[in-house]
């Protein structure tokens, strides 16, 4: 399978909550990065444990969950940029909208890294800050 097929293909089982089926498109080996390394929680390479802290967050503060909407994908050999529109509301009413850039780089046809560039201030606020009452 090609770079932008596979790209494709996680993104779809992403957007589907299949979490077996992103896994079976990733090396063992995966490394997940943030932006904004040092400037919230969740910024930069994220262990296993942080990454369920963080799929734990966004499912308590968005029970909704988050639509998300593929703009584009630019693809070669080894790399995959996937532009991508991301909104969700936050169960206190306030609206969650960022787009965001994720670079996949491959090995041997497997996701081998996943670096996600995005507005960290906003993400940093919805995610991590004060909730307002909640009704």
């Amino acid at each position: 399978m090609k770079t932008k097929e596979t790209a494709e293909k996680y993104f779809n089982a992403m957007v589907a909550g299949k979490f077996d089926e992103m896994a079976k498109l990733k090396t063992p080996d995966c490394v997940y990065w943030l932006s904004g390394e040092g400037s919230w929680p969740f910024g930069g390479y994220q262990s296993l444990e942080n990454q369920g802290k963080l799929w734990g967050t966004v499912a308590e503060r968005f029970p909704e969950g988050m639509k998300m909407t593929l703009r584009s994908i630019t693809a070669d050999d080894e790399r995959a940029a996937l532009y991508v529109h991301i909104r969700g509301m936050r169960k206190d009413g306030r609206i969650y909208e960022n787009n965001v850039m994720l670079l996949l780089t491959f090995k041997d046809g497997l996701i081998s890294g996943l670096y996600e560039y995005l507005d960290t201030i906003m993400v940093n606020e919805l995610f991590c800050g004060p909730m307002d009452h909640v009704k």
